[in-house]
């Protein structure tokens, strides 16, 4: 298993569950500030603009609740989404309707009744229930120690560097010379996905990038706003996108859809932006009144665009490699659902109609020439 994040340590810890032998290896380890799977929260949601993610939304819902009760832990909070948009909201009502999600048509001027304190601005929401934050860092934590429970193996420090597809099975090469013999290799390495996969034969033009979160409130009351709703905002009027969520006792967290560069290799500065953060206390003393706007924190993440902005699932080399990349920015809330779903095919299972749609299949005729993305959190 490449990668012990969001995706791979969920898949590693599934397959050590079933009795098979796995061996996770990461360079920075479990939960680390450099990795995609850093921070304390992200958001759960229904909604989305395809029926395709409706549907695995609901599947992940169910897999975050039967990791709860595996790890007795609490790992998704209920506080429902407000999704404003001029531009997706259209096809997001489709998707909701037709797998028979309930939701609430929101008017433009009726926003605050659903998140208070949220500035009208003249663009129409849909409300859905069945969102919360994710709490991250806990359920990384909960796979690590169901993993370790299994039995698994964890090697920190080694940094891959090819993965072969060989006749007696995988290997996995790293920088230090160790090499790692197997029967499957799942390959979940986050921003590291592009050259492993070219290795293999698959040329991808993936792009890590880098982008900033910030949380607002009351520093004297960080807790206040536990109890907000998520939000999902469009770009609009030539501003950028906004997600936010609840984190609780920490303040209410808020990303711009305005990546800070590329993630280049060996780019481990995590810096934040103070320029980034003034703008976002603007957006929020404007459209977010009920919420003190004071910027507690600011974290730098990473996440990985894949060319179309959607998962790139697939197996390759005969099936002696699983493909688990392209996060896209909302990788973290399937993540649950990853550790079954990869698990499958490394045992050599055939992908089901809505997970085949991620298969690398789709880039038959080539690759798109702008990138798509639905804002991530």
């Amino acid at each position: 298993m490449v990668g012990a994040g969001a995706w791979g340590l969920p898949a590693a810890t599934e397959l050590a569950v079933r009795g098979h032998e796995v061996t996770l290896l990461d360079r920075y380890g479990v939960g680390n500030p450099l990795s995609s799977s850093g921070g304390p929260t992200r958001i759960w949601r229904l909604t989305h603009p395809d029926a395709v993610r409706v549907r695995l939304a609901r599947r992940a819902v169910d897999a975050w609740e039967a990791l709860a009760r595996n790890s007795n832990r609490t790992l998704i909070l209920r506080r429902g989404l407000l999704w404003r948009d001029d531009i997706g909201l259209p096809a997001v009502l489709d998707a909701l309707r037709s797998e028979g999600v309930e939701h609430t048509e929101v008017d433009a001027a009726d926003v605050g009744r659903f998140f208070p304190g949220l500035r009208p601005d003249g663009r129409d929401a849909v409300w859905q229930q069945t969102a919360g934050p994710v709490l991250a860092a806990e359920s990384l934590r909960a796979h690590a120690d169901l993993f370790a429970a299994a039995g698994g193996r964890t090697l920190t420090g080694p940094v891959v560097r090819a993965v072969e597809h060989r006749a007696s099975g995988p290997r996995v090469t790293c920088e230090d010379g160790s090499q790692h013999d197997s029967d499957v290799v799942v390959l979940a390495p986050g921003p590291g996905a592009g050259p492993l996969m070219a290795g293999l034969g698959v040329i991808l033009p993936m792009r890590p990038n880098l982008e900033q979160v910030m949380h607002f409130g009351d520093p004297a009351d960080p807790g206040a706003t536990d109890g907000f709703p998520c939000l999902y905002e469009s770009p609009h009027g030539g501003e950028p996108g906004m997600y936010a969520m609840p984190t609780p006792g920490r303040g209410y967290k808020v990303g711009l859809d305005s990546p800070l560069r590329d993630l280049e290799p060996g780019d481990e500065d995590r810096t934040p932006d103070a320029e980034l953060v003034s703008r976002a206390t603007e957006r929020v003393r404007r459209d977010l009144t009920a919420i003190v706007p004071q910027a507690l924190d600011a974290e730098v993440c990473c996440w990985t665009d894949s060319p179309d902005g959607r998962f790139v699932i697939d197996t390759i080399a005969d099936g002696q490699v699983v493909l688990a990349c392209g996060d896209s920015g909302e990788g973290f809330r399937f993540s649950a659902l990853m550790g079954p779903l990869l698990a499958d095919l490394a045992e050599g299972a055939p992908p089901d109609a809505d997970v085949a749609t991620f298969g690398l299949a789709r880039f038959a005729g080539g690759v798109p020439e702008t990138r798509t993305r639905i804002l991530g959190g």
